[in-house]
């Protein structure tokens, strides 16, 4: 399986989560990781799995993550297993909003297939990780590499968070 990790990260958080998804995708084959201003405008072919997730400010997306999606070519995501993530405080989703929600919403307008809902890695006000917060992005990773591999039903996994 070929897979992309695409990650924003102003405190280095959220590339610590996406080096922990990559980290497991790469048992099941080629990962490219890379920062949202390093990724490309196309997919390169034969991606079969992209993860793409930032930083939640301002109830969403930082600009780097929406710069991203403004580059990225139409089509270039059609068909292709995707899902998203974000770090976030541990409010209610009311108050501190979700990256990951936005990403979901622009990976779906690429056409790519969701393969698993939304989901929010955690922070505390330092900003540091909260303590486990990696081994649940390895999870995360462990079933989202289980449904975009080829054969898999298609259909999204449920949350890492239980």
């Amino acid at each position: 399986m070929n897979s992309l990790v695409i990650y924003g990260s102003r405190s280095g958080n959220t590339q610590r989560i996406a080096e922990a998804i990559a980290e497991i995708l790469r048992e099941r084959g080629s990962v490219q990781l890379l920062a949202a201003d390093e990724a490309p405008a196309s997919m390169p072919a034969g991606t079969d799995l992209v993860v793409i997730g930032g930083p939640t400010e301002a109830h969403g997306m930082t600009p780097p993550m929406a710069q991203l999606f403004d580059r990225l070519a139409p089509g270039t995501l059609a068909g292709v297993a995707a899902a998203a993530f974000d770090t976030r405080l541990r409010w209610p989703l009311l108050l501190s909003g979700s990256a990951a929600a936005r990403i979901a919403d622009r990976l779906e307008r690429c056409r790519a297939r969701l393969i698993g809902d939304p989901e929010s890695f955690f922070v505390t006000r330092q900003p540091t990780l909260e303590e486990g917060e990696l081994e649940r992005a390895r999870a995360w990773a462990v079933m989202l590499a289980a449904a975009a591999e080829p054969g898999a039903r298609g259909e999204p996994v449920g949350s890492a968070a239980g």
